[in-house]
């Protein structure tokens, strides 16, 4: 109670003290109206709208992440009376559990292995059902249904010289694979799901593998006609605006990596209402989708919060 309130409330008393009642009749009246003041207070702190919940949530730092995370919020937000708050981190999982943020958008693949230290799987609805179950029964962390994009590895190749050759898979890749310059990063090469899996299933034999530390190197140099191959990840903005193509896994070597969103237990026990609102995301991105929206931040440097809003609004979830 504050001094203002303190201040009414012995102005009321002391009239009270002055009505000649009995002692007894006294003290009760002055009881009730005490309970009667600091309920007012406390109803009147209520309405003016500090005290409503806030939703966290994580973006892991990347435009991608950084627009799903906004659209989580912006969903929030226009579907109930919930404030949210965006925050940008490293260890998003670990912020999960500490309970310091809500909910964010993972991967099932990373979910699979990296934090549930899982064999590797290659169905996808097979990861899906293991991850949601795990995680509930281990971390007490509700998974939601799957967004429908699957930002798991890939080969790329420019679209005029795979139409030349033919190549629409990996296997057709392997098979013309002779004549082909490969790029790729020795992360690539030595992770145990990648490169290592693809040797033995596929078995290609480029006639000359070049070592590029990294994706963005790797895009400048297939542009340039220096490589004819690269390793990506199939949401990547520079796919559709180089007129690249990502070459089917039909033999379904790479971990699936769907975006899941993740939500601690006890905040839908408390807002059993987000389950609902969040799942409005479910199946409507698949790959081409998110590389387009991507492209709005990554290539013409629009804000996360405007591209998912954007978003939104074309798929009718927002008004």
């Amino acid at each position: 109670m504050g001094k203002w309130e303190e201040k009414l409330l012995m102005k009321l008393l002391g009239r009270i003290s002055g009505l000649g009642l009995r002692k007894k009749s006294r003290s009760l009246v002055m009881l009730g109206l005490s309970l009667i003041l600091v309920l007012a207070v406390t109803g009147c702190g209520k309405s003016e709208g500090s005290g409503a919940d806030t939703i966290t949530i994580a973006s892991k730092g990347f435009g991608e992440s950084d627009i799903l995370a906004n659209a989580i919020a912006q969903l929030i937000e226009h579907d109930t009376k919930l404030n949210t708050k965006i925050v940008s981190l490293g260890p998003v999982w670990e912020a999960l559990e500490k309970g310091e943020i809500d909910t964010y958008i993972e991967y099932s693949g990373t979910a699979l292995i990296k934090i549930l230290k899982e064999k590797p799987e290659n169905d996808p609805q097979k990861v899906y059902d293991i991850v949601k179950e795990k995680f509930k029964e281990k971390h007490q962390v509700e998974v939601l249904d799957q967004l429908g994009f699957n930002n798991t590895y890939g080969f790329v190749m420019r679209k005029e010289l795979a139409e030349k050759l033919n190549i629409k898979s990996i296997s057709d890749l392997a098979a013309h694979s002779k004549d082909l310059l490969f790029g790729t990063s020795q992360d690539f090469l030595m992770s145990e799901d990648t490169w290592p899996v693809i040797q033995k299933v596929y078995n290609p034999q480029f006639k000359e593998i070049k070592n590029i530390p990294n994706r963005v190197l790797a895009y400048k140099a297939i542009e340039q006609n220096l490589i004819d191959v690269t390793n990506a990840y199939t949401t990547d903005s520079q796919i559709p605006l180089s007129n690249f193509v990502v070459l089917k896994d039909d033999k379904q070597v790479f971990v699936p990596y769907y975006a899941i969103p993740l939500i601690r237990g006890e905040v839908v026990e408390k807002h059993p209402e987000l389950r609902e609102i969040i799942n409005k995301l479910a199946g409507r991105l698949d790959d081409d989708k998110m590389q387009r929206l991507n492209g709005e931040v990554d290539v013409k440097q629009r804000t996360p919060k405007d591209v998912a809003k954007e978003w939104l609004e074309s798929e009718g979830l927002l008004k």
